[in-house]
């Protein structure tokens, strides 16, 4: 899954603050979040506002419909950007906040202080800022140009509250500085070379080009083209051409807007549903114990790192997670919360059988626990595979109850329907209309969840459908970060359109 971070000016010394979890954490739920906060409830309540007053803002700058159901975030507001960095393996780092999707879901970590940073440069910025990652990753999954994502983050980050409760969208990146202006790079190069062959301030410079594509009349609806070219899957400098034209009158153009210094904002109104927070509960001690290990849960593919130093890292830091998970879980063996994140952490770490193991502890104790269930599902199809005849059918058969009793349980969990799937897919089984339905939802729901996508992929591959194997891939095979699964996914691009080409009568493009 993809993680964005927001990276600033490195941080100042500061004490570490105790980590036992506190006692009085609470979660908070709105329309589109659930907040897990320490803070005073008048504090949530403000913060709470204004983050469903932002996703307001997002979906009129989007036209996004009120009938989309939302996928509500999960918001951890920690003590401060330390315990931010302690989630990320992090020290000293500048990292003020991140956003991530894993097995359990959306998730946002923001500080209610940061030990660096001025005027501008807020926790609330940071909290707008990572957000826009989801809606735009959530809503909107294409492929977008590294500088266009963390752009409209900032733009949406940078929007401010004004005294008579509109938003002021658009409103100047102020604390990025002079650094806007320095080393600008020519849009030539930045929108017909490789990525990783141009340096770019992705935040600055970021800022100001989706600023000047956003608030311009006559690029606005280029950049739509623009986008929409590289969805088709034109190459960036074939998209940027047909809808740019001449890029060095492009390159003028915005660089003139970023040096004029005045940058236009559109004071909105937006409404939002009241009461802002719709209910309130005390965050159980087992599960508040673990708030570290949550938010530091990672299970995205260790393949989209690119070196071999940065995944024995990653690794490094997984196993040193799971081995905290199993601790506590240790001094409390019935938390129902505990054994859940470890059924989860252990399965991420590929350790089925301890997985499942966690799974029946929990199933023991909440016989309908949807995630125990899927997980047990999935241990029974795994083990199927490795049978043959009719033992091999029962089992799978057994899966597939677990996996419709999930379902059952939760019907707003698309991880039943995963589990569903695989029961058929893992024994080399035609999956029916049913279950590759569910499969192509729960990607929709868990759109950077590029595990799912990959499913996906495969089946629409094996139907033969190339044209939705290929809109399907197209999210990995465009990743702006080069990684190994990037060019896993390129190459199996190539061959899914010479197989579409094959089947038109056509030679491949």
């Amino acid at each position: 899954m993809l993680r964005r971070i927001l990276g600033l000016a490195l941080a100042l010394a500061a004490a570490a603050l105790p980590a036992a979890a506190r006692a009085d954490w609470r979660q908070y739920e709105t329309a589109h979040f659930v907040i897990y906060s320490e803070a005073e409830e008048k504090d949530v309540g403000r913060l709470a506002e204004r983050l469903e007053s932002i996703d307001a803002l997002m979906r009129m700058a989007t036209r996004l419909s009120d009938t989309v159901e939302p996928v509500k975030v999960r918001i951890y507001h920690v003590a401060s950007n330390v315990e931010v960095e302690k989630a990320l393996g992090l020290t000293a780092s500048g990292v003020a906040g991140f956003y991530n999707s894993n097995v359990l879901g959306p998730f946002l970590v923001t500080p209610r202080k940061t030990y660096f940073g001025q005027g501008d440069f807020t926790p609330e910025l940071v909290l707008h800022h990572e957000y826009a990652h989801h809606f735009m990753l959530q809503y909107f999954p294409a492929i977008y140009p590294s500088w266009y994502v963390e752009g409209f983050a900032e733009l949406i980050g940078s929007s401010r509250f004004m005294d008579d409760g509109r938003i002021a969208y658009g409103m100047a990146a102020k604390h990025r500085g002079d650094a806007i202006g320095w080393d600008w790079v020519s849009l030539e190069d930045l929108l017909t070379k490789p990525p990783e062959k141009v340096p770019l301030d992705l935040y600055g410079q970021g800022w100001a080009m989706t600023h000047f594509f956003t608030f311009s009349k006559t690029r606005s609806p280029q950049m739509r083209q623009f986008l929409a070219g590289l969805g088709a899957g034109k190459s960036q400098a074939e998209a940027a051409r047909a809808a740019f034209g001449d890029l060095a009158a492009l390159n003028r153009e915005a660089h003139l807007y970023l040096t004029s210094g005045s940058f236009e904002y559109r004071p909105v109104k937006v409404e939002i549903r009241r009461p802002v927070i719709q209910g309130v509960r005390p965050v159980p001690a087992g599960e508040a114990a673990l708030i570290p290990e949550t938010i530091a849960l990672r299970d995205d593919e260790l393949s989209i790192y690119r070196k071999e130093s940065e995944r024995s890292r990653e690794e490094k830091l997984r196993n040193e997670n799971l081995a905290r998970i199993r601790a506590k879980v240790q001094r409390m063996p019935n938390d129902p919360y505990g054994l859940y994140l470890l059924g989860e952490a252990e399965w991420a770490a590929g350790n089925v059988a301890q997985s499942e193991a966690a799974a029946d502890r929990l199933l023991a104790l909440q016989p309908d626990h949807p995630r125990a269930l899927v997980r047990k599902s999935l241990a029974l199809a795994g083990a199927a595979a490795k049978l043959q005849g009719a033992a091999r059918e029962a089992k799978a058969a057994e899966a597939r109850r677990l996996a419709v009793r999930a379902n059952k349980a939760d019907p707003n969990d698309v991880l039943p329907l995963v589990a569903f799937y695989q029961s058929f897919h893992l024994v080399d089984a035609k999956p029916p209309a049913s279950a590759v339905e569910g499969l192509t939802a729960a990607m929709m729901t868990l759109p950077a969840d590029t595990r799912i996508r990959q499913l996906v992929v495969d089946e629409m591959a094996a139907e033969h459908r190339w044209g939705a194997a290929i809109a399907a891939l197209m999210p990995i095979a465009n990743d702006p970060h080069e990684s190994p699964r990037r060019t896993a996914a390129r190459e199996q691009l190539a061959k899914l359109r010479a197989e579409q080409a094959k089947a038109k009568g056509a030679a491949p493009s």
